[in-house]
């Protein structure tokens, strides 16, 4: 009964089973162990694509509820992942079909939800800006997060980096993860995990 409680948990989370059940004589990641979480990073850049895309689309139809919109995908995703638009357009439609192929590395969930909730929070204020007339600054917001999406999309996550700089500095129970060992830049995507 417990087992399965787990098993459903770490698929609802997107979090495989630790390393040590994986494949025998596989090279694994240096910073692997049992406490090693597992997470797809196609879900991930598929937020980091179409994130953009809609905000973009937004920009070139002067609408400030695509913005909207692409601020609550924010919010969902933050607060419980996997009701996250984009995740369950991956895992749904993407993933099954073949379009886009699973890649599974280890690396650090509250990273991405610290990332995507201070996206939250600037499109929150973009939305605002732009809704009421200050169109300037509401739309350079904008700009801001499609450019730091695409720059994520490649490899290197702004909203990561700040947490592992508040990491660095001591920030606290939900700040508690280091960087995997191995990326030479906090923020930068993890390494390719043998075993997976």
């Amino acid at each position: 009964m417990i087992a399965s409680c787990v098993r459903y948990i770490q698929r609802r989370l997107a979090i495989l089973p630790p390393i040590d059940s994986a494949m025998p004589g596989q090279p694994v990641h240096a910073n692997a162990g049992p406490e090693t979480r597992w997470l797809d990073q196609s879900e991930i850049r598929t937020q980091q694509a179409l994130g953009p895309l809609l905000l973009i689309a937004a920009y070139i139809a002067d609408d400030w509820r695509l913005v909207a919109a692409q601020c609550v995908f924010f919010l969902l995703t933050a607060l419980r992942y996997d009701l996250g638009p984009y995740v369950l357009l991956y895992r749904s439609l993407l993933k099954p079909l073949g379009i886009v192929k699973p890649d599974i590395r280890a690396d650090n969930p509250e990273a991405h939800r610290f990332a995507t909730a201070f996206g939250f929070v600037v499109l929150a204020v973009a939305t605002y800006l732009v809704a009421t007339g200050h169109t300037i600054i509401g739309w350079s917001l904008v700009w801001a997060l499609v450019i730091l999406g695409g720059i994520g999309f490649f490899g290197w996550c702004a909203g990561c980096f700040i947490y592992y700089v508040i990491n660095r500095f001591g920030g606290g129970r939900f700040f508690r993860h280091a960087p995997i060992t191995g990326t030479t830049v906090p923020g930068a995507r993890p390494p390719k995990s043998g075993g997976r």
